[in-house]
C-alpha cells in the first residue's frame, strides 16, 4: 500500500467541542478500519531455565497491510510490534518493543497479500496464567492497532513426562542429531497442504534409561469424525526430545479440524491438542470457511444468485462461489481476483473493526463499510446533550452520507435509515 495525500478536516477541539456540545469531525485514516491488520501465534515450550516456563510469539503481516515510501529504486515500510505481559493483579512482568524494517523491490510487491513480514521473540517466565497486550503500528501512518490475550503458561517439569504444544512449521531442517531449523506457519489457517508442512513439538522425560517413545496422532474435522490417524516410534535423545511429522498430502478439505498428539513412554502417557482450519488456495486469505463465505456474499449478491448459492449442494458451492467471483474479476485470466480480494478484506476489517454483540461483518457499520469501503470523512458525535451519540458517514464520490446511533449506550450504533434499494444502483460489485 503506497501512502497518498489527502485533504482531510480535523477538528481537534476537544475542550471546546464538550462545551458547545458540537460535533467531533474526524479524518477515515482515524477509522478501526484503517489500522493494520497482522497475525500472530504463541507456542508454549519448556524452558532450560529452572522453574520457568517458555512461549514464543511470531508475527506475520502481509506487504499490503504497511505504508511503503518510495526511495530511490525501491520502497521502504518499517512498523513497530509491542508487547505486554501482565500477571493476574495486571503487573507488568515483561515486556519488550522492536522495530522490523521491510523492502519491496517494486510498486507490486507493495500491494500484495501474498508476502509477508515475520518477526518473532521469545519469553520466559514463570509458570501460571498471563494477560499480553499485542500492538501493531505503522511507523508511517503511526496507526496502531492492539489485540490482547489471556495465555497459560504450564509447568511442564513438573511432571515425569510432558509434551509441547504443537506447532504447524514449513521449511524444516533435520539431520541425525534432530530439527536445526524451521519456518512457523503464522496465519489462522493452513493454505497449503500439498508439501512441506510439519506438525511440529517436543517431549520432556525424566526417565534415565532411554525408552523409546510411542507416539499417535489423529485429526478430527468439525463434526467429530476421524479423518485421519497414525502412529509411529521415537527413540529418546535425552530429557529434551525434538519431533515432528509430515501433514503433507493429507488431502483435507476445506474447513475446521483437531489434532490430538498422544505420546506414551512406558506406563506413563500425555497428550495435547491442537485447532486449526484449512483453506483453499484460490480463494482470499481471509475466507477459511466457505459456508460461511456464501453468507458473507448477501450484501451484493441479487436474488437469483443469492437463491442459488444458498440452495446448491455442499459438493457444488465451491463450484458457484468461484462463478459468481469470476463474473466479477477485473482481469480474468491471472491468478488473483482484485475485487474478491477487496471485498472479504472488507469483510475481514469488519470483524476486527466492528465486532461486539454480534460478528462485525453483520453489524450495521460493517454493513456499510463491506459495501462502500472506508468513508471519505466520519463525523462523530460522542458528547451531544440533546441526543444519544452518533456517527455520520461520508461518502463524496457516491454523494451519500449514512448516520449511526448507538441506542443503548453500549457502542451498538444502528444505521438509522436503511433505503436498500436507493443503494442497490450504488454497489459495484
Amino acid at each position: 500500500m503506497i501512502r497518498t495525500n489527502k485533504t482531510v478536516h480535523k477538528l481537534l477541539l476537544f475542550f471546546i467541542c464538550v462545551l458547545l456540545s458540537v460535533g467531533i469531525v474526524v479524518s477515515q485514516s482515524n477509522s478501526n478500519a484503517l489500522l493494520p491488520v497482522f497475525y500472530y501465534d504463541i507456542v508454549r515450550v519448556d524452558s532450560q531455565e529452572p522453574g520457568m516456563s517458555r512461549f514464543y510469539i511470531y508475527f506475520k503481516t502481509a506487504f499490503d497491510e504497511l505504508t511503503f515510501v518510495r526511495e530511490d529504486s525501491v520502497f521502504k515500510a518499517s512498523y513497530e510490534v509491542s508487547l505486554i505481559i501482565a500477571d493476574k493483579k495486571n503487573f507488568q512482568v515483561d515486556g519488550k518493543v522492536w522495530q522490523e524494517d521491510v523492502v519491496a523491490q517494486n510498486f507490486q510487491q507493495t500491494n500484495t497479500r501474498k508476502t509477508f513480514s515475520l518477526s518473532y521473540q521469545m519469553f520466559d517466565l514463570e509458570p501460571g496464567d498471563y494477560k499480553l497486550s499485542v500492538g501493531f503500528t505503522d511507523l508511517e501512518t503511526k496507526q496502531t492497532r492492539t489485540i490482547k490475550q489471556k495465555i497459560k503458561l504450564k509447568d511442564l517439569k513438573k511432571t515425569k513426562l510432558a509434551v509441547s504444544e504443537v506447532a504447524f512449521v514449513r521449511n524444516l531442517v533435520a539431520d541425525s542429531l534432530g530439527v536445526k531449523s524451521f519456518s512457523p506457519e503464522v496465519a489462522d489457517y493452513l493454505l497449503d497442504l500439498s508439501n512441506n508442512l510439519y506438525a511440529y513439538f517436543e517431549i520432556y522425560s525424566k526417565e534415565k534409561e532411554k525408552k523409546a517413545y510411542e507416539i499417535s496422532y489423529t485429526i478430527k474435522n468439525a463434526k467429530g469424525k476421524k479423518v485421519f490417524q497414525d502412529k509411529y516410534k521415537r527413540k529418546m535423545d535425552g530429557a529434551r526430545t525434538l519431533d515432528y511429522f509430515s501433514l503433507a498430502k493429507r488431502n483435507l478439505s476445506q474447513g475446521q479440524y483437531e489434532l490430538k498428539l498422544k505420546v506414551v513412554q512406558g506406563r506413563k502417557g500425555t497428550e495435547t491438542t491442537k485447532k486449526f482450519t484449512v483453506r483453499w488456495a484460490d480463494l482470499p486469505s481471509t475466507v477459511a470457511d466457505i459456508e460461511l463465505a456464501i453468507q458473507q456474499l448477501k450484501y451484493i449478491a441479487d436474488n437469483k444468485e443469492w437463491d442459488k448459492l444458498r440452495k446448491t449442494g455442499r459438493d457444488e458451492k465451491l463450484k458457484a462461489f468461484k462463478e459468481f467471483w469470476a463474473k466479477r474479476d477485473p482481469s480474468p485470466g491471472t491468478n488473483k481476483n482484485e475485487r474478491m480480494d477487496e471485498y472479504y478484506n472488507r469483510v475481514a476489517h469488519a470483524n476486527q473493526s466492528f465486532s461486539g454483540f454480534r460478528e462485525g461483518w453483520k453489524s450495521d457499520m460493517g454493513m456499510i463499510f463491506i459495501i462502500f469501503g472506508l468513508p471519505s470523512d466520519i463525523e462523530r458525535h460522542p458528547f451531544d446533550t440533546d441526543t444519544k451519540p452518533y456517527e455520520i458517514w461520508y461518502y463524496y464520490t457516491i454523494n451519500r452520507n449514512f448516520t449511526f446511533q448507538d441506542r443503548t449506550g453500549f457502542g451498538d450504533y444502528k444505521l438509522l435509515t436503511q433505503n436498500w434499494h436507493e443503494w442497490r444502483s450504488l454497489i459495484r460489485y
